[in-house]
C-alpha cells in the first residue's frame, strides 16, 4: 500500500530572498627585481705626491732676494684684508639655508642688528604714560629731553578731566650718566605734544600744549648741572648706599617762565612747533626780513584748529622803551614779593609774556576746495644758504619779497 502526499502552500512558513553587493578587481602580478653593475676595472681612490725640495743654498738665495721681499710687501695688505673678512663673515655659509632659518629673521631674539643701549625709567613721572616727542640737547652731549602724555583717548580724557588736572604734565630731561633720576623736570600747565630747544640759546625751551597754549622755560640757572652731568658735584661722589637718599633722588622741578594767553592761542592741540632760523624773522605785516640780531627770537606753531601762528619772544615797544633781547629783564610786570618760594624762583626772563603773550601773525590753512581749514599735524623749514642770500639781496634792493608760505612748508 502507499500514501500520496500532495504539495500544498503552508501559510506558517515564508522565505525571503536577500540581495548582496559584491565586487571583484583584477590587478597585475607584481614582482621585485634588482640589478647591479659589475665593477670590472678597479682604480685607486687615493693618491700621494712627494713634495719637491730645493737645496739649502737655493732656498737661502730665494729668501734673501728682493723679488720675494717686494712680493710679500705687496701681498701683505691684501692678506690682512682677507683675514679680516674671514673674521667678519663666513665665506662658507650657505645663503639658501639661511633664508629658511627662523632665527635669522629681522626682529627676533637672536637679531643683533639693533640693540638697546640704555633705557630711562621714572616710576613717579613716566609710569603708565606714552611718549609724545623726544629731542636731543643742541649743545650738550648725552642729554635728551622726553615729554610724556596720558595714555587716553579723547572720550576717556573728557570723562577723567578732573583726575588729569591733578596729574602734573612734565618734560623730563635725562642724562646718560643716571638712567633712573632725571636731571631736570620741566613743569607744564597741560600735556605737551611738541617742544623744541632754541637753536641759538639752548637754555630756552618752547612747547605746545594740548589746550592750544604755548609755554616757555628758562633753564639757564641749571646749565652747569647739565654740562657736568657725568661727574657733577654730589652725584659723582655718591656711593651705592647714598643712592637711596631722598635728597639724592630729588630732581629739580622747573616751573614754566611764560605761557601764552588762552584767548589768543590755538583753539585745539598744538601738534607742531619750530624755531625760525637766526637769519630771518617775520615782520608784523607777514613778510620775512633779515634778522640783524642773529638770534632765534621767533617761533612758529601749527595746531589741529587749522591755524599757523608766529610768536615773538622779545620785549616789544609797547611794554618797554625799546626792543629788548631774548629776555625781558625788569621791563615786564612787577614781581610780587609776597609770592611763594616756587614762584619767586622763576626767572624773570619772560615775565613780560606770561599770560599776555599773543601771536604776531596768524595764517589759516584754508582748503582749496570747499569751506573749512586743514588740521595741521607737523611742520618743517627747508632753506639753503644761496636762497637766503638771494632773498636778502632782494630785500636790500627794494624788490618784493616772497610771502612766508613760500619759505616754510
Amino acid at each position: 500500500a502507499y500514501i500520496e502526499c500532495v504539495s500544498f502552500e503552508d501559510n506558517t512558513y515564508g522565505m525571503h530572498r536577500s540581495e548582496h553587493d559584491t565586487g571583484t578587481q583584477n590587478i597585475m602580478e607584481t614582482r621585485d627585481m634588482a640589478c647591479q653593475t659589475e665593477w670590472k676595472k678597479p682604480r685607486c681612490a687615493l693618491s700621494q705626491y712627494v713634495p719637491r725640495t730645493l737645496p739649502q743654498p737655493v732656498l737661502d738665495k730665494i729668501n734673501e732676494s728682493k723679488d720675494l721681499a717686494k712680493f710679500v710687501a705687496s701681498a701683505c695688505p691684501r692678506f690682512k684684508l682677507a683675514l679680516q673678512q674671514n673674521e667678519i663673515m663666513d665665506v662658507f655659509a650657505d645663503d639658501y639655508n639661511d633664508l629658511v632659518d627662523v632665527d635669522g629673521v629681522f626682529g627676533n631674539k637672536a637679531d643683533n642688528n639693533l640693540k638697546e643701549y640704555q633705557s630711562f625709567t621714572d616710576l613717579e613721572f613716566s609710569k603708565n604714560k606714552t611718549i609724545a616727542q623726544i629731542a636731543w640737547h643742541p649743545s650738550v652731549k648725552g642729554i635728551v629731553a622726553v615729554t610724556y602724555t596720558e595714555k587716553l583717548k579723547y572720550d576717556d580724557r573728557v570723562d577723567l578731566s578732573s583726575r588729569i588736572l591733578m596729574t602734573p604734565s612734565l618734560i623730563l630731561i635725562w642724562g646718560f650718566s643716571d638712567p633712573i633720576h632725571p636731571q631736570l623736570v620741566l613743569e607744564a600747565p597741560e600735556d605737551i605734544y611738541c617742544f623744541k630747544f632754541n637753536p641759538t640759546d639752548p637754555n630756552i625751551v618752547a612747547a605746545g600744549c594740548i589746550n592750544g597754549q604755548v609755554v616757555m622755560w628758562d633753564i639757564s640757572q641749571y646749565e652747569s648741572r647739565l654740562r657736568n652731568h657725568k661727574n657733577s658735584g654730589a652725584r659723582a661722589n655718591k656711593t651705592r648706599g647714598d643712592m637711596f637718599d631722598v635728597e639724592y633722588q630729588r630732581s629739580p622741578v622747573v616751573h614754566y617762565a611764560a605761557v601764552s594767553s588762552i584767548d589768543s592761542s590755538h583753539k585745539m592741540a598744538v601738534m607742531g612747533l619750530i624755531w625760525l632760523p637766526d637769519t630771518i624773522e617775520v615782520a608784523r605785516m607777514g613778510v620775512p626780513v633779515e634778522n640783524k640780531a642773529q638770534a632765534s627770537c621767533q617761533l612758529c606753531t601749527v595746531g589741529i584748529d587749522g591755524n599757523v601762528m608766529f610768536w615773538d619772544i622779545r620785549l616789544q615797544k609797547s611794554a618797554s622803551t625799546g626792543l629788548g633781547g631774548l629776555g625781558g629783564g625788569g621791563g615786564g610786570k612787577k614781581e610780587d614779593k609776597s609770592a611763594g618760594d616756587k614762584v619767586s624762583s622763576i626767572p624773570a626772563t619772560f615775565s613780560h609774556l606770561d599770560l599776555q603773550w599773543k601771536p604776531i601773525n596768524v595764517v589759516p590753512l584754508t582748503k582749496l576746495t570747499g569751506p573749512g581749514l586743514h588740521p595741521g599735524v607737523t611742520m618743517s623749514i627747508s632753506q639753503s644758504l644761496q636762497n637766503i642770500k638771494g632773498r636778502m639781496q632782494n630785500l636790500v634792493q627794494g624788490n618784493h619779497p616772497h610771502p612766508p608760505h613760500q619759505l616754510f612748508h
